[in-house]
């Protein structure tokens, strides 16, 4: 009796004992379940936030990529080719005349060249780099040409040559033009009209005079014609012209 007393007592002591020890079980599972849990949430909150850090860092960083090549882009515009290409077309223009004109001049044909240069000098001034060289050239194709220059012969050829020396204002010329045709046609109204015109432009009252007195003796119309003509005006108040221009009247 005695022992199944204490098997007895046994059974209800293990079975005390297991009740006891399984709320204790369930509490400390209980207290560590939600710590579990709350630990999960913080770091799944914490997986979230930092996701959305780099979401946020990646977007400002491709936003400031953008930007950067956008500012970039908007650096690296090139200027309008447009006024680069006239600049390189007018100096290859130019470039050209000189070319020409060298290339002329060192064939001796001196004219042809003193008109590319002068057309270079006239058309791009702006290319200063090639005037120097341009301008020496010329002024020996100028002396070259003089020289080779073929005395005018008969009266219209010598008259013609002589109004284009006026015209240039080359007043030595068209005398010396003037004077060798009136020594062949001396009773050439013409000749001598315009030899008073020269010596008018010279300022020459008393050669003026000789030479219009004589052109109107051969033709009165050259009277008429000496009053309406401007290139008298340097001798027109000089009392031998002034005669020659009232008589008739």
């Amino acid at each position: 009796m005695a022992k199944q007393r204490r098997a007895a007592a046994g059974k209800s002591a293990a079975r005390k004992t297991s009740k006891k020890a399984a709320p204790t079980r369930s509490k400390a599972t209980a207290r560590k379940g939600p710590k579990k849990k709350a630990t999960a949430r913080k770091a799944t909150s914490r997986k979230a936030a930092k996701t959305g850090t780099t979401r946020k860092t990646g977007a400002r960083k491709a936003t400031k990529k953008a930007g950067v090549k956008r500012s970039t882009a908007r650096g690296r515009r090139k200027p309008a080719a447009a006024p680069v290409a006239n600049i390189r077309k007018a100096y290859a223009k130019a470039v050209a005349l000189y070319e020409k004109g060298v290339k002329a001049m060192q064939r001796k044909q001196f004219r042809a060249a003193a008109t590319a240069l002068r057309q270079l000098l006239e058309d791009y001034p702006e290319e200063r780099e090639l005037h120097d060289r341009a301008k020496l050239y010329l002024n020996v194709c100028e002396r070259q040409v003089a020289p080779d220059e073929k005395t005018p012969r008969g009266v219209e050829a010598r008259l013609f040559a002589a109004t284009v020396a006026l015209n240039r204002g080359d007043l030595d010329e068209a005398l010396s033009l003037l004077r060798g045709a009136a020594a062949s046609h001396p009773d050439d109204d013409r000749i001598q009209y315009m030899l008073a015109l020269t010596h008018a432009q010279l300022a020459d009252a008393e050669a003026s005079a000789t030479h219009l007195a004589k052109a109107i003796s051969i033709n009165p119309d050259n009277r008429r014609q000496a009053r309406q003509e401007p290139d008298f005006d340097p001798v027109r108040e000089a009392a031998p012209v002034r005669v020659l221009l009232a008589a008739g009247r």
